[in-house]
């Protein structure tokens, strides 16, 4: 029931922020003052960004479409809120698809209660993470996933967010209360989670693994607030992620969580725009070269703390280089071309450097240059 109302609640917020969002509609549709330099052309690869409705037929849809045609977003992702019937979904894949600048098309298909694309839209049901693990072999789980991936492609999606390769803890209310996480010895995590990223990839699928630095022995839910692990977190959290990133096919993504983390990130930043976090552990540490997406930057965690313009310098700062913005509670039709602003002065100020900017752009180019390209030898 408390999960019902609060999606209710998500739903009231999100219709009235379109409403007041309106206004300025017009000029983003047009594209009235919009930037079309190299950095512009740069910011807009960078932005992963939400719409309101379920239909082709939604204004904020519509906008979206034209906007990434223009360059001005580079990714689109789906939630809930945008699932309608199939031919629905489908209308809203052709009209994202139309054009020649195509966007990175993101949806949640990890199984279980985060499935949006279900039986009511013709696909196959995917079980939890947890009953994956307790049922099947990893071989087995790669060909369930390989199916799954097929199904996603099919409909014209590029990029899955998942697997989760977080430590099951039941009590965590993100993760563990709906069995996301496929158990708790490190090594074991990485092989179903590898089994996911292959399966997914013998399709043409991108997965993002998900969430650094691990958010499995939380106590608190990061779409409420940012979750501090740092009396739970330990390094058997760390180390799914590191055998994974080891592996022989690893992951093109890693999304990184709202999670704070003060022995790494004493300032208290959670990790989405941590620096110590994202460069120093993932990049660092744990030599990962792919491209790193932020967990949604409207997510309370961290509007509660910041707004988008800080969000998004803060995150390219840190690392980042897909930036998941919903953009549904205050929707901004405008919000892609501000977010070229908000970089501009971030590096007139010296807090972010154009280069920064062209090398998390050219890393978001090389995966979008594999999204659809099954590899040539996708595992066993």
């Amino acid at each position: 029931m408390r999960r019902s109302l609060r999606r209710l609640g998500r739903i009231v917020r999100a219709g009235l922020g379109m409403a007041l969002g309106m206004v300025a509609y017009p000029a983003a549709w047009f594209g009235w003052f919009r930037p079309r330099d190299k950095l512009a052309a740069a910011v807009g690869d960078l932005l992963l960004v939400g719409f309101y409705g379920a239909s082709a037929a939604s204004p904020s849809a519509c906008l979206l479409a034209r906007q990434a045609r223009r360059g001005q977003v580079g990714a689109v992702f789906f939630v809930n809120q945008n699932i309608g019937t199939a031919d629905e979904v489908a209308g809203l894949l052709r009209l994202f698809r139309a054009g020649k600048a195509k966007p990175l098309l993101a949806i949640d298909h990890e199984g279980g209660v985060v499935q949006r694309l279900t039986e009511a839209q013709g696909f196959t049901r995917v079980p939890a993470a947890r009953d994956v693990a307790a049922t099947m072999s990893p071989a087995q789980a790669r060909a369930l996933y390989a199916q799954a991936g097929r199904e996603l492609a099919a409909l014209g999606f590029d990029i899955n967010l998942g697997p989760v390769v977080d430590v099951d803890e039941p009590a965590n209310p993100a993760i563990g209360a709906f069995g996301r996480a496929y158990g708790t010895d490190p090594e074991h995590i990485a092989a179903y989670a590898q089994a996911f990223v292959e399966g997914f990839a013998s399709a043409g699928i991108l997965c993002a693994a998900k969430h650094f630095p691990g958010h499995g022995r939380a106590v608190s839910d990061s779409h409420d607030e940012a979750a501090d692990v740092s009396a739970t977190w330990t390094e058997a959290e760390l180390e799914p992620f590191a055998r994974l990133i080891a592996s022989r096919h690893a992951p093109p993504m890693v999304m990184t969580g709202h999670l704070r983390r003060v022995p790494v990130a004493p300032d208290g930043r959670p990790a989405t725009v941590s620096a110590p976090i994202v460069t120093g552990l993932l990049r660092g540490r744990l030599g990962y070269r792919g491209v790193v997406v932020t967990d949604d930057l409207d997510m309370k965690a961290v509007s509660h703390t910041m707004g988008r313009e800080e969000a998004i310098v803060q995150a390219i700062a840190a690392g980042s280089d897909l930036l998941m913005i919903k953009n549904l509670f205050g929707y901004d039709p405008l919000m892609p071309q501000r977010a070229v602003g908000w970089v501009r002065a971030a590096i007139a100020r010296g807090r972010l450097s154009e280069q920064q900017v062209m090398e998390a752009a050219e890393r978001v180019r090389a995966i979008r240059r594999q999204a659809g390209r099954p590899p040539c030898n996708p595992g066993v």
